[in-house]
């Protein structure tokens, strides 16, 4: 066999080979289970009489003694499949605070880390459950007075206004709500998941001072003697992944020796 005519077929097999190293690899995962556990830590408080209880669970509560008690909770949540790969939404955990009206000399929650594990196992095709990861909103809790103009004017008495720390990297939605981006790489396809919680979103600077957080801040608002759901979901994405740069110089190689092939071909024709 000549010379030219080993490297030009020796070429051909490199380069479908290259092409088809990633290709082998990437197996897009349809179908998702999913288990979503919240617990609250780093808890501080305003001080006074009572304390603030529940930290390293998912429920806070706090109030004086026997009388009324305010709290904060999330529940968790739980499916063996349903996330589907840039599908819609599916509901993760409920966000409740529960708002009393409570003594002025009483204590009150202050700031709180909400940490949320979520545990991702393919269902379709079926394998192992991937590695938790954990994500942390630093948030910041104001109980308002009751008494004088209200800061947020939603129901009566005054509203209690929580922020969240850093929002740095959330999208603005055309609803005016705010979607959390975190991204994975499995099985040659890059995954992004979305979270939303409904109702958060930016509020009035009168709001955002009343909470020790900068103009433009980002919150909820809960009416007093009231008990206010606020629902989370989230959505995963996919894109394949781009070949590795050793495939890359693989590939290269490839064309290069074709064209190497060709050339000298055509120079001794």
């Amino acid at each position: 066999m000549k010379k030219s005519l080993k490297r030009t077929l020796l070429t051909s097999l490199v380069i479908p080979f290259a092409l088809g190293a990633q290709s082998a690899s990437a197996v897009l995962v349809t179908d998702w289970g999913f288990n979503v556990d919240s617990v609250f830590e780093n808890v501080t408080d305003t001080g006074g009489t009572g304390s603030v209880s529940g930290e390293g669970t998912n429920l806070l509560s706090w109030g004086v003694g026997a009388g009324p008690q305010s709290s904060v909770g999330i529940s968790s949540a739980s499916a063996a499949s349903g996330l589907i790969t840039d599908g819609g939404y599916v509901n993760g955990g409920v966000f409740t605070h529960t708002n009393n009206v409570l003594p002025a000399a009483g204590t009150a929650l202050s700031s709180f880390d909400l940490v949320s594990t979520l545990t991702l196992t393919p269902f379709s095709p079926a394998a192992p459950s991937l590695p938790a990861a954990d994500t942390t909103f630093a948030s910041f809790f104001t109980e308002t007075g009751n008494g004088g103009t209200c800061v947020e004017p939603v129901g009566i008495p005054c509203a209690d206004i929580f922020t969240i720390a850093d929002v740095s990297g959330a999208d603005l939605l055309l609803d005016g709500s705010y979607e959390f981006k975190s991204e994975f790489d499995y099985s040659g396809y890059t995954y992004s998941l979305f979270l939303n919680l409904a109702n958060l979103t930016a509020l009035g600077d009168l709001s955002c001072a009343a909470a020790g957080a900068p103009s433009g801040c980002v919150g909820l608002v809960t009416a007093e003697n009231a008990v206010t759901n606020f629902q989370t979901k989230f959505r995963i994405t996919a894109v394949e992944m781009v070949p590795e740069p050793g495939t890359l110089a693989l590939l290269g190689m490839g064309l290069a020796g074709l064209g190497l092939s060709r050339r000298r071909k055509a120079a001794k024709a």
